[in-house]
């Protein structure tokens, strides 16, 4: 209910700001506000161009300038917990386990928290358990409170490692992970660490490659924000969080659909800081046909507006966030209202065609352009930085289309979301993405 109050109130003030748009500029109210976002994209898109040049000029890695605060770093080896809820996962479980217990660390072990399975993902579990002492095993019991969350949360409990480490139930990753993950969670203002994530190479395919692609431009957004001092985001699969800050923001939230953005901007409203780390990769598996791609990206899109109208006060509070944090925090806001507005704007000018009411057909054209051509820009920089290089024209044609199906899904999907939250009767519940394991029998 507090989500549809605030975000009724967010709704109100835009048709208040429309208004104000009609009575000082005669025109098209939703296109001079779209025009209004894509200037703040481009704006955004070029601040984060330059910190990455800068970045890639000085070889800074680790944003130490003191040598001996980077070798300080470099040695500080804490205790690991590594989280993995589970349920019925026995085509991936096994691989993940086994992979776990290859990395190249001292100290830490690795937690599975069952879930109610009801696949033989516990039988695989018990005879486990007798080949690695490390590995320990939590079965939640029927009648739990259901999601990730409160799974990882019964894990909290028990633990009593200096760091957690939250994997997914098909993670991949090499013997040096932790080894370059941990030194960025060092020093004491750092509250979490998130790891670059990838697919699996062995999967083929027109959606594997587009996830992959939606991935290489995250990296390269959540590596420039973390050079500007902006709002960094936990991914879930791969993230490192310090057990004082879990403890000193009550854990992760029992009610959020998407645990990792919420505990994002606990710990950012809690003035701890997150960082991003592309040198630690974690490998998961691709989603493999689009009703599965819409389920997922209908949780992301629900649980990531969800999370700015649970703490839209803090977020743009000075004494919680740096002005750089709101700004950056104010732009990535943007980036979800926008595919919304267009359909909005696209409707509007389709029955003012019908209806025979003068349309802006060529303004809109221009703005949806701009904002296409924009989002374009940065994914060929991402592929460019953080993927293979290719010919310019073929890094053209593949990010046209890797475009084309960012917003070929995620307009439907975010505008599907806000009318949910306004109109819905209920929050929606965590589902897991199903793993199939065919990445691992590649």
């Amino acid at each position: 209910m507090r989500n549809r109050i605030v975000l009724f109130a967010v709704t109100v003030l835009f048709w208040m700001a429309l208004k104000a748009v009609d009575r000082l500029v005669t025109g098209p109210e939703v296109l001079i506000i779209l025009s209004v976002a894509l200037s703040m994209m481009a704006a955004h898109s070029v601040w984060l161009y330059l910190a990455q040049i800068k970045r890639r000029s000085q070889g800074n890695l680790m944003h130490y300038s003191d040598p001996a605060l980077a070798k300080q770093a470099e040695e500080w080896k804490p205790a690991v917990d590594i989280f993995i809820s589970a349920k019925n996962e026995s085509r991936v479980i096994e691989t993940t386990v086994r992979n776990l217990f290859k990395l190249d660390y001292d100290q830490f072990l690795v937690w599975v928290i069952d879930d109610c399975s009801t696949d033989n993902m516990p039988e695989i579990l018990e005879r486990l358990k007798d080949e690695f002492p490390n590995l320990r095993v939590i079965n939640r019991k029927p009648g739990s409170y259901p999601g990730k969350s409160a799974a990882l949360n019964e894990a909290l409990a028990l633990a009593k490692g200096d760091v957690v480490t939250v994997f997914d139930a098909d993670a991949y990753v090499a013997p040096d992970f932790l080894n370059k993950a941990l030194p960025h969670l060092a020093p004491e203002s750092v509250g979490a660490v998130q790891a670059q994530k990838r697919m699996f190479e062995h999967q083929k395919g027109f959606f594997v490659h587009c996830q992959d692609s939606e991935y290489a431009m995250d990296t390269y957004f959540q590596v420039s924000r973390d050079l500007i001092g902006g709002a960094v985001e936990l991914r879930g699969n791969g993230q490192l969080v310090k057990r004082q800050a879990l403890i000193d923001v009550g854990g992760w939230n029992n009610r959020a659909i998407t645990d990792d953005l919420d505990l994002s901007m606990r710990l950012l409203v809690s003035n701890w800081d997150i960082r991003f780390t592309p040198e630690a990769v974690v490998w998961e598996e691709a989603v493999g046909n689009l009703k599965g791609l819409i389920r997922q990206r209908r949780r992301w899109a629900e649980g990531s507006i969800r999370r700015y109208l649970d703490y839209i006060f803090p977020l743009n509070s000075p004494t919680r966030l740096s002005l750089v944090e709101r700004l950056d925090t104010l732009v990535f806001t943007v980036y979800f209202v926008v595919p919304a507005l267009m359909l909005l704007e696209v409707t509007s000018e389709v029955v003012h065609l019908l209806t025979g009411v003068p349309t802006y057909g060529k303004l809109m054209v221009t703005v949806a352009m701009g904002i296409f051509v924009t989002t374009q820009i940065n994914e060929m920089i991402a592929r460019n930085f953080y993927r293979q290089k290719v010919p310019f024209y073929r890094a053209y044609f593949e990010s046209a289309l890797v475009v084309a199906y960012i917003y070929g899904h995620w307009v439907p999907v975010i505008t599907f979301s806000l009318s949910k939250i306004l109109f819905g009767k209920q929050v929606s519940t965590w589902h897991r993405t199903e793993h199939t394991g065919v990445a691992f029998r590649a």
